[in-house]
């Protein structure tokens, strides 16, 4: 029988986001932090604040204790009514209580503000036992809350009886740490995935879905389990193999379709508007294919652009409601030195890249795919059509595509180490020609990197149009400016190194080093 349930607060009974995060922002913001986009922010919902503080905005347990007070400072006069009752939530537990089930709440929120919001909420008439952290930052750990909670009931020997419900990866770890099970809430800040590798043994999408806890039995709660769960497969993407691989690869398949289409198209016209010159046949038509290389990717790519941004904001709609993989990674976000830092990242690892092939003696060895890439950048080409299409249309397509898309899936399914090795692979082999697929390769792992670490398309595109106009520069404008010497390209890619490091250090310190006093 389970008769004992305990509930988390924040993302389960009452979702206070805004509050929460409004009052991080603002201590973050007094410490020097500014972060305008509250979404990051929402890390901070549920797990302890002082944990989050050291963990994602790099402050030390001293600039975290000053954080806190700062977050509290806002949280105790505003932010505690920034806060709404999810729909349905006292329904449930007027029915629960009905049921006869002991209720209780187990929350890493100081007990003092759970209390408070209970009853500004008029929910406290239904819990038995209202359990939270300290303001001392003692008892802030889930698995030390859940414990006293069990204390205060008497349950210690009867933790079979008792169940856990929340939102996030902490309330299933707290609960399994203290020998009970614990029911997820995807409508919260975990979602499906974190909740489900966390151990929890049932996911409620919806605060309706919470009626499964209404069970007389254990027996009948986990035969309602079993039934909502195989509805629940039927609403999450397919994961067999075969599907897994269709989708990594159909934006691909897609991408040169359409690129085919757009080069016939466009060659078809030619044809028609030089018909006294040409005649109408397959040479011809591969003939005008080649000749026009820039205008056939330009066109592609403003084709293909909105057709993967609906696809990535579809892919992002679905990962942040728990139906994808891993979601997002420890980011930094898109700030100017984040940007700056790519740039210069980018730049160097382009300039290093095409001293290697030279250096190795590949742009001999390849020297067909050489002549290639330089009917793209030099051939009958104007300055502006380069500049347009290789330098920012292509780059935009390319990265929804491999990093938005292609990245992002295999690392739903794989992880990120093997999502950054593999679309890279799969990058460099794109670009059909030798040379390119050494460079693009390990730029493609690169940028993969870059996205991993920020979530934001911004950066990855930022990243590849600089490595893109570097190469234009390198093959139109240096050649007439700078010598071409191996010393003067060491002392290039020297200045372009440090300047990289330099900014490096810049993003990892900046944080960690900034003064902390009020005053």
């Amino acid at each position: 029988m389970s008769k004992v349930i305990l509930f988390d607060l924040d993302g389960t009974i009452t979702d206070s986001a805004e509050g929460i995060t409004k009052s991080v922002q603002y201590a973050l913001s007094y410490l020097g932090i500014e972060e305008p986009d509250l979404k990051k922010l929402e890390r901070f919902v549920g797990p302890p604040l002082k944990e989050q503080f050291m963990k994602y905005s790099n402050l030390s347990e001293k600039q975290a204790e000053i954080a806190i007070a700062l977050y509290r400072e806002r949280y105790v006069k505003t932010g505690i009514y920034e806060n709404k009752v999810y729909d349905g939530i006292e329904s449930v537990l007027r029915l629960l209580k009905a049921k006869g089930k002991v209720l209780g709440i187990a929350s890493s929120k100081p007990t003092i503000y759970v209390r408070q919001i209970l009853e500004h909420f008029k929910l406290a008439q239904y819990f038995t036992v209202i359990v939270g952290s300290e303001l001392d930052g003692t008892r802030t750990e889930k698995a030390e809350v859940i414990e006293y909670a069990l204390e205060l009931l008497g349950m210690q020997d009867e933790r079979f009886a008792v169940l856990m419900v929340g939102d996030r990866a902490y309330d299933v770890e707290g609960a399994l740490h203290c020998g009970i099970q614990c029911i997820g809430v995807a409508y919260g800040y975990g979602g499906i995935y974190e909740l489900e590798k966390a151990g929890a043994i049932y996911i409620a999408q919806t605060v309706e879905d919470l009626k499964v806890l209404t069970g007389s039995s254990r027996n009948e709660l986990k035969e309602k389990i079993q039934e909502d769960r195989g509805a629940q497969k039927e609403q999450v993407l397919p994961t067999t193999t075969w599907n897994k691989a269709w989708r990594v690869l159909y934006p691909l398949g897609l991408c040169y379709l359409i690129m085919i289409g757009v080069a016939l198209a466009i060659s078809l016209i030619m044809m028609a508007l030089n018909g006294m010159w040409y005649g109408y046949d397959i040479e011809n038509l591969m003939t005008i294919e080649a000749e026009y290389p820039l205008l056939i990717m330009g066109v592609a790519a403003v084709v293909l652009i909105p057709i993967f941004i609906v696809l990535y904001r579809r892919d992002c709609f679905l990962r942040a409601k728990g139906r994808l993989g891993r979601g997002s990674i420890d980011n930094q976000g898109t700030s100017i030195g984040v940007c700056v830092a790519t740039v210069f990242l980018m730049i160097s690892a382009s300039q290093a890249l095409n001293m290697l092939i030279k250096v190795l003696g590949l742009h001999q060895i390849f020297r067909y795919h050489v002549e290639d890439i330089n009917n793209v950048f030099v051939a009958n080409n104007s300055m502006l059509l380069t500049v347009l299409v290789v330098g920012m249309l292509v780059p935009i397509m390319e990265e929804l595509v491999f990093r938005g898309l292609v990245f992002r899936r295999l690392s739903d399914y794989a992880g990120n180490i093997a999502g950054i090795f593999v679309s890279g692979l799969i990058f460099g082999i794109y670009h059909e020609n030798m040379i390119q697929f050494i460079y693009a390769t390990i730029l493609g792992w690169l940028l993969a990197f870059v996205f991993s670490q920020t979530d934001s398309m911004i950066v990855p595109i930022i990243g590849h149009m600089v490595a893109n106009l570097w190469s234009i520069i390198r093959q139109q404008l240096l050649p007439g400016i700078i010598p071409e010497d191996v010393l003067i390209e060491y002392i290039i890619l020297g200045f372009l190194i440090a300047m990289t490091i330099t900014s490096l250090i810049y993003m990892v310190n900046k944080k960690s080093s900034m003064m902390v006093n009020r005053n």
